[in-house]
């Protein structure tokens, strides 16, 4: 299994990183082992390494963010999945923000900003509030209409995210303008 195969790789370079103090070795180990657990459908387990992570981000050499983005986004995607959903609303926020914050660094657009949109839109489902749900899709929507050809190099993973909203989200199904 390939799976339990990259997470014996991620446990042993977390295992050097802790033995040396390599914070960003770490950091990217929990993160792969996180992802890991998260595809064996082991949440919980993914939620904690992926807590982990986080906390090793701000010790980290990190200038462009990306560590933290991606830490945030498997970490929300743990906690929406184990129904964490009041730790997931501070880090969805988080993420929202730093997502934000790299689209204005990238002259306006990443696929961080869509995916951070989808995780707040699942949120506000989740705990009752669908009207705020389809207003993140909506601007999910406009960022994908305003940067269309920014979004060809990011094709895959924003079908990937709309397929996802598609089978996950019912505020699709409920909302004739969010759903088309």
């Amino acid at each position: 299994n390939k799976t339990q195969e990259s997470a014996s790789y991620f446990q042993r370079a977390r295992d050097i990183g802790v033995a040396h103090g390599f914070i960003s070795s770490e950091c990217q180990a929990c993160l792969g082992l996180g992802t890991a657990a998260m595809k064996d459908r082991r949440h919980e387990e993914a939620a904690d390494l992926l807590r982990n992570a986080l906390a090793a981000v701000p010790l980290t050499e990190d200038d462009d963010n990306a560590q933290e983005l991606s830490v945030l986004s498997a970490l929300s995607a743990a906690l929406l999945l184990t129904n964490a959903f009041e730790e997931a609303e501070e880090l969805v926020l988080r993420y929202r923000e730093a997502a934000k914050a790299e689209s204005k660094k990238r002259g306006g657009f990443c696929f961080y900003d869509i995916e951070s949109l989808f995780k707040s839109a699942m949120l506000l489902e989740a705990r009752g509030r669908p009207q705020e749900a389809a207003g993140d899709v909506r601007a999910l929507l406009d960022l994908l209409r305003q940067n269309e050809k920014r979004v060809q190099s990011y094709a895959a993973a924003c079908e990937e995210v709309l397929v996802q909203a598609s089978g996950g989200l019912a505020v699709l199904s409920l909302d004739p303008e969010v759903g088309e």
